[in-house]
């Protein structure tokens, strides 16, 4: 099964808070983040994807079993994400 762009909810939405979700055996977490800016004390805003193999929550999940991408804080950034997910899920998802 692909993971559909309008599943991922609105771009407004991670303004507040971290959405969570799963397809299959592949759990993942996108959140707004604010990373500095190389040689300076400003930072940017970007959407961060996390990945990792089910069944237990992030929160529960040891990091080096996550995977984590990011890109611009922009309808073309969930955009990526999607894409990016859709990419992942085979190798989360393979029958054994």
């Amino acid at each position: 099964m692909m993971l559909e762009r309008k599943a991922l909810l609105a771009l407004n939405f991670y303004k507040r808070k971290p959405f969570t979700g799963s397809d299959g055996n592949l759990r993942y977490r996108i959140e707004k983040v604010e990373l500095p800016i190389a040689d300076s004390e400003e930072t940017e805003t970007k959407l961060q994807a996390t990945i990792w193999p089910g069944p237990f929550a992030f929160a529960k999940t040891p990091d080096e079993k996550k995977t984590t991408y990011q890109t611009a804080f922009s309808e073309e950034g969930l955009q990526d994400i999607t894409q990016w997910i859709n990419q992942q899920l085979p190798l989360y998802n393979q029958s054994n």
